[in-house]
């Protein structure tokens, strides 16, 4: 089998996930990575021990310049490596969850007639995806609306692949206390993405003082962007509400800051938003407004039609108000117990297992 995908987190750790799922579900299966050499793949994947192939790469830019040609042509490249390396490899099936480089993979893979799985797990498609569709095999999905863009024979609901652990087995005290939490304090966890989110967090900082003080705040800022946030941090005046900063968590301490949490305040990246469904975690959502075609908003909007979360657009979203609307979930307790049901109804936990028996059954 190969698994590709590249560029964030969001592409990446789903294919972690379905090769972990392959290798537990079939002893003999080899699994080989084909990633970008520029991606956050090639620091994310080799420490797996998953043998990982880089190819040449470079995230095309929606506007034009003059780079532009050098990054075509280093895409072009990598569709020619890529295309090597199956031809070398010979895989049963391959894997695609998304990215430049993915796809360029996925591309090669469809053209020597290896049985192809994308996978598109937005509300709304990408370009993308929506162009590989008419040659992949089978096409995943997690919501019931996207599978209304791809052929119906071929698109199956599966969810967003995640790694098993992600769900702590703690008790939510624990986790605080492996934190260095409050065990009894309300716990809202903030989580930028893998690289963190500037505006979210300057709301976040402005916010802090204007939270009482049976609250503490854990937040993730990205590594970027943690001189900016102790910067701004020294002009605000803290009220009694405990605020706590780290640049980057690692996979175990996500998992526990998941526990520990009562509240998320998040992007809308859509493996983000899997993590806390199924962690049942209530979610205050902010969409990257540059996102392509939007596509954080409509994630936003079908988690907010769910029941699970709460759509807040950054255009009109203040500090004040984003304090109120923690101010009003936090005294209204059956509206947070009915937001994390929502949430475990919506979450599909089984998602990589599902994705790696589709890749077995294609594989005969």
């Amino acid at each position: 089998m190969v698994v590709t995908g590249g560029g964030t987190g969001g592409h990446i750790y789903p294919a972690l996930a379905v090769a972990e799922a392959l290798k537990t579900a079939i002893a003999s299966v080899d699994v080989q990575y084909v990633g970008g050499r520029e991606g956050m793949e090639a620091q994310i994947v080799p420490p797996t021990g998953i043998p990982c192939y880089l190819v040449s790469s470079k995230k095309l830019r929606r506007i034009l310049s003059p780079s532009t040609a050098g990054v075509l042509f280093s895409l072009c490249q990598g569709y020619v490596q890529a295309a090597e390396f199956l031809r070398k490899f010979r895989p049963d099936v391959v894997i695609s969850t998304g990215g430049y480089m993915a796809a360029a993979t996925a591309l090669a893979a469809a053209r020597q007639r290896i049985p192809t799985i994308i996978q598109e797990y937005n509300a709304f498609p990408g370009r993308t995806n929506r162009w590989l569709s008419r040659w992949a095999t089978r096409i995943c999905v997690w919501f019931d609306k996207t599978r209304k863009e791809f052929p119906p024979d071929r698109t199956v609901t599966t969810g967003v692949p995640l790694r098993a652990d992600i769900v702590s087995t703690m008790q939510t005290q624990d986790a605080r206390e492996a934190m260095g939490l409050d065990t009894e304090a309300f716990t809202i966890v903030v989580i930028g993405g893998s690289q963190g989110a500037r505006r979210v967090n300057e709301l976040v900082v402005d916010m802090i003082p204007r939270l009482s003080a049976d609250i503490q705040v854990f937040h993730q800022t990205g590594t970027a962007n943690l001189p900016q946030v102790q910067e701004r941090m020294r002009s605000v005046k803290l009220t009694g509400t405990k605020y706590h900063v780290r640049a980057y968590l690692n996979a175990e301490e996500i998992t526990t800051a998941y526990r520990a949490a009562d509240l998320i305040i998040c992007r809308c990246g859509i493996s983000t938003l899997a993590e806390a469904a199924v962690n049942s975690l209530p979610m205050l959502m902010i969409p990257l407004p540059s996102a392509y075609a939007d596509h954080q908003t409509a994630n936003a909007r079908v988690i907010e039609d769910s029941g699970a979360g709460i759509h807040l657009p950054e255009a009109t979203l203040t500090a004040e108000s984003l304090a109120l609307q923690i101010g009003e979930l936090r005294r209204d307790q059956a509206r947070r117990l009915q937001m994390s049901a929502a949430a475990r109804s919506i979450s599909k936990p089984n998602a990589a297992v599902d994705v790696a028996t589709l890749a077995s059954e294609l594989a005969g």
